[in-house]
């Protein structure tokens, strides 16, 4: 049964998609919260469903994205930027149907860049998003600041540990980011999503969200959207890109990028509600994934 559902969601996700692309930044509040498990986790759900999705990583060495998906590369988006090699060449294909560009080089040089550099990398993602239905990516925070690209997402994930230390660090983040970046159309502020790991418990880890959610809408005036958690000692299996936590949250998350309103016109409400169904019942809060103080 649970399969038939997801078959049913995966189909109508790819009757009703909304555009343009949406670009999601993943970053950990600290290192080790499983931000990279949870991109890769919501890039391959995202594949799954049948959409077209690229992952740029900015990470390098053996827990990047691109090494857990089995891929090496030389060349960095950084070359593309600087004219050396073809955007094209960056690009490489992974067995899970998402499309890695490296950009380890570029996040690391991303406070330097010129203004040439700057127009070919807004030029790069134009050209990335072409033919993209979901563009993730993976950051490498420099001394806690989003990289030049990860500031043009659309929507920024902070994954944060159920800690002090690191919920504050995830509110200096969050602060940063709203306040560097201009809201999108309409004067809407940028989406931010948090998820929660090292937590005892789902209540735990709910409570931890709720204090940094009061804490951002109090002094920053934007509410966070809650995500997801991974529980207590998490760890990825050796031999799998991401664990099934991290899978779940990606999954859902995808869900709610691009199960959109369109859903409702003429009875098609009804049948999405039947094929999400069986994922709603242990999230707890709204029936769209949200919790009850989220608006």
């Amino acid at each position: 049964m649970a399969d038939f559902m997801h078959d049913q969601a995966a189909g109508l996700r790819a009757m009703f998609r909304r555009y343009p692309t949406q670009r999601v930044a993943f970053a950990g509040a600290m290192d080790g919260v499983g931000s990279t498990s949870i991109a890769l986790a919501t890039a391959i759900e995202a594949a799954r469903s049948g959409l077209r999705v690229t992952l740029i990583d900015e990470h390098q060495g053996a827990g990047s994205a691109t090494a857990r998906l089995g891929l090496t590369s030389r060349i960095d988006l950084l070359q593309a930027i600087n004219r050396d090699v073809a955007l094209a060449s960056v690009r490489i294909a992974s067995q899970h149907g998402v499309a890695v560009v490296p950009a380890a080089r570029l996040a690391a040089a991303s406070k330097q860049l010129n203004r040439l550099q700057t127009e070919a990398l807004d030029e790069a993602l134009v050209e990335l998003t072409r033919d993209t239905e979901l563009l993730v990516i993976d950051c490498a925070l420099d001394d806690g600041q989003l990289s030049a690209l990860a500031r043009r997402a659309d929507r920024l994930a902070v994954i944060t540990a159920a800690s002090g230390v690191s919920i504050t660090a995830a509110y200096a983040l969050i602060k940063r980011h709203l306040a560097g970046n201009a809201p999108v159309t309409g004067g809407t502020a940028r989406p931010v999503h948090v998820g929660v790991s090292r937590a005892r418990s789902v209540a735990d880890a709910r409570q931890a969200f709720a204090s940094l959610n009061g804490v951002v809408s109090e002094h920053l005036g934007s509410a966070l959207h809650w995500l997801g958690c991974l529980p207590s000692g998490y760890q990825r299996p050796v031999f799998a890109t991401a664990g099934d936590d991290a899978l779940k949250i990606g999954r859902d998350l995808a869900e709610k990028l691009f199960v959109t309103r369109e859903a409702e016109k003429a009875g098609m409400l009804s049948a999405l509600d039947d094929a999400l169904a069986g994922d709603r019942s242990d999230r707890g809060g709204r029936a769209d994934g949200f919790p009850a103080q989220v608006a």
